[in-house]
C-alpha cells in the first residue's frame, strides 16, 4: 500500500474511532463521572493563555472538538502507518484491535502522563479525579479498538 494511502485509511479510521471515543465520554461526563473533559479544558487553557479575553461557550466547544478530531485522525494515520510496517495483524480484526488497544493505551500514557501535564493543561493522571481517569482510559480503549478494526477492514478493502 502507498504511503498517501496508509495515511488516509488510517486517518479517517482514526477520526471515526474519535467519534466512538467521544460517546463513551460525553456519556461518562453525563453521568458525572468525569467532569470537565480534557479536550475542553485543554482547549480553554490554551485559548486563555493565547487571547486576551475568552470565547464563548460555543465557539470554544467547536475548537475543542476539531482539534480532538484532528488529534485522532493524526494518531490514526501514525497506527495505520507502524501496522502497514508490521504487516502480520492485517488479517485478523482480533490482533488488529487488540493492537489497537494496546496504541491507544500508550497515547493515553504519554499524554496524561506526559505532555498535558508538562504543558500544564491538567494535573498528571496519577493526581486527577478517579472517574476522569477512568472514563479517558476506557475512551481510548474503544477508540484503540474501533481504529485497530476500522483501519484493517479500509485497507482490505482498497
Amino acid at each position: 500500500m502507498k504511503l498517501v494511502a496508509t495515511l488516509s485509511i488510517g486517518a479517517a479510521a482514526g477520526a471515526i474511532a474519535t467519534v466512538a471515543m467521544s460517546a463513551v465520554m460525553l456519556g461518562a461526563k453525563r453521568a458525572g463521572f468525569s467532569g470537565e473533559l480534557p479536550p475542553e479544558r485543554i482547549t480553554r487553557t490554551a485559548i486563555d493563555r493565547l487571547t486576551a479575553r475568552p470565547l464563548d461557550d460555543h465557539t470554544e466547544h467547536t475548537i475543542a472538538s476539531v482539534t480532538h478530531l484532528g488529534f485522532g485522525a493524526v494518531a490514526g494515520a501514525l497506527f495505520n502507518l507502524l501496522m502497514a510496517r508490521e504487516g502480520s495483524a492485517r488479517g485478523s480484526p482480533l490482533v488488529a484491535a487488540s493492537a489497537g488497544v494496546i496504541y491507544a493505551t500508550c497515547v493515553w500514557l504519554v499524554s496524561y502522563q506526559g505532555w498535558v501535564p508538562g504543558l500544564g493543561f491538567m494535573p498528571p493522571a496519577s493526581r486527577d479525579r478517579r472517574g476522569r481517569v477512568a472514563t479517558m482510559l476506557v475512551a481510548h480503549w474503544v477508540y484503540g479498538g474501533t481504529l485497530g478494526i476500522l483501519a484493517t477492514r479500509i485497507g482490505a478493502a482498497v
